[in-house]
């Protein structure tokens, strides 16, 4: 006997950030702009944002779900306003898809105060017969 092929069952496309879960990403971090007062009190953590996408792939009324801080909400938000989703239309019917989004704040090390290195070194006197004479040098690091 032959075994039937089944028909895979969507009921519903939806729409689909061209180029995938990576591209969205890559397009998250290439345009989010740390806000400068979250950096100077070193805030980090997500920032989730619920939005909806119509049917030509524009976002539409997008909602702070988890906040973070004033300014790092703003910038979540301008970004999602950003995205641009591919048309969905499902048998000729336009719909609307419900997404989340989580948007990750996070600082690099803290940094540093500068740093002097000297080192010492002195130099080789070689006597006449071919051997040379090495002493030890000596090397500091100041940090502050």
């Amino acid at each position: 006997m032959e075994e039937k092929k089944k028909k895979k069952k969507t009921f519903l496309e939806k729409p689909l950030y061209p180029g995938g879960a990576k591209a969205l990403r890559e397009f998250v971090n290439a345009h989010l702009q740390y806000p400068q007062d979250a950096m100077e009190s070193r805030i980090e953590g997500v920032v989730t944002v619920a939005y909806q996408v119509n049917d030509d792939g524009y976002v539409e009324s997008p909602v702070i779900v988890k906040s973070l801080c004033p300014s790092c909400d703003a910038e979540a938000l301008r970004i999602v306003q950003l995205l641009r989703y591919d048309k969905a239309r499902n048998r000729g019917i336009r719909l609307k898809m419900n997404s989340k989004l989580n948007i990750n704040f996070r600082l690099g090390p803290a940094p540093q105060g500068p740093t002097v290195t000297y080192t010492y070194k002195p130099s080789s006197k070689s006597s006449g017969k071919g051997k040379s004479k090495s002493s030890g040098g000596y090397s500091y690091s100041i940090s502050w």
